[in-house]
């Protein structure tokens, strides 16, 4: 009698793995978005956007999650950025990226991927010709992984763009102090849900 009850709670216990056995996880498009966190004022305050479109590549459909997405690579095009007001947005593609003349997008990807459901990696990124490394953070929760990290622009070579991207926003940008201030770091949060099909 003891056996079976044993045996019994060993088959619930491992029935959702049994369940899962004959699942693929494949990358979804349209469950993926980047969102970005810009600072202004002395305060820092933060100001929140993303970018409409991004392109990924390098995905492959498996049975285990985190075999999805290892060699991972992406290219976002600056024109699709969106902080919830159309002439800011403006303001950020003309001064900050220059769009008008520059028409590389942003591409990156991650290597040094740490194992298990959550931990670390580095953030390739390369934009207008510069190349940059940045630490990043990441957390699996069942199909889910949220990437989180910051960036500095200035490193990107975008020390220009920040520099007349505050001067086109002058007064905006101008705090409690009565300084006006835009910060060179930039926190962004990348988050996918993987599609699942089971037989």
């Amino acid at each position: 009698m003891k056996f079976l009850l044993s045996f019994s709670l060993f088959l619930v216990s491992f029935a959702p793995v049994i369940a899962n056995s004959d699942c693929i996880y494949d990358y979804d498009p349209s469950a993926t978005t980047l969102e970005w966190t810009a600072f202004k004022f002395t305060e820092k305050t933060g100001v929140k956007g993303s970018f409409d479109t991004v392109r990924v590549t390098g995905t492959t459909p498996s049975k285990e999650t985190r075999q999805v997405l290892p060699k991972l690579g992406f290219s976002i095009d600056p024109n699709q950025i969106n902080s919830g007001v159309p002439d800011r947005d403006e303001k950020i593609k003309s001064y900050f990226f220059n769009t008008k003349q520059n028409k590389s997008p942003i591409t990156g990807k991650f290597f040094t991927v740490s194992d298990g459901i959550s931990g670390t990696a580095i953030l390739n990124l390369k934009f207008n010709g510069k190349e940059a490394n940045f630490p990043v953070k990441f957390n699996w929760k069942e199909e889910s992984v949220t990437v989180t990290g910051t960036i500095d622009v200035l490193e990107l070579g975008l020390g220009s763009g920040l520099q007349k991207l505050n001067e086109a926003c002058l007064e905006l940008h101008r705090g409690s102090d009565g300084k006006s201030k835009l910060w060179p770091t930039v926190d962004v949060k990348i988050e996918t849900k993987l599609k699942k099909t089971c037989k």
